[in-house]
């Protein structure tokens, strides 16, 4: 394919890590929020003797931070999309897939399989096939 020239299916990749990034990025600031949560749910219940069964801050932050990577990686790899950059497009977006896909391995160690966990690994699956097959010719300077 004639350089210049995006394939339509990159381009539409392109607009889908635009927009799933800036859901991304919206949700790592919320869940800050649910970080003070988490913490304060702790503090309660140790001081009241119980014991806290929620999810650890350690697991919490480990989430919050691979959701912050992945949007990242997601809006970069758009932009490598639309300008065909192999390393921008092709490694930023197998590196997205490879994080959201860890990412949605520990959601399940830890909170258990759900119509979720599996929602969440559909499109980096997608991205991890079709930048490293459909449209690797198309991602080359």
């Amino acid at each position: 394919m004639a350089l210049g020239k995006r394939p339509g299916g990159l381009t539409a990749m392109a607009v889908l890590n635009f927009v799933f990034g800036g859901i991304g990025a919206i949700f790592t600031l919320l869940a800050f929020g649910g970080l003070a949560l988490i913490r304060e749910g702790i503090k309660a219940a140790e001081a009241s003797g119980e014991k806290y069964d929620g999810p650890s801050m350690t697991v919490a932050w480990v989430m919050v931070l691979m959701t912050g990577v992945a949007a990242f990686l997601l809006i970069c790899s758009g932009v490598g999309y639309l300008k065909q950059k192999k390393v921008l497009g092709r490694s930023f977006g197998t590196l997205y897939a490879l994080v959201s896909l860890s990412s949605t391995a520990i959601g399940i160690a830890t909170a258990g399989a759900g119509l979720g966990a599996i929602l969440f690994a559909i499109y980096p699956l997608l991205t991890l096939v079709l930048v490293n097959s459909s449209f690797k010719n198309d991602l080359t300077n």
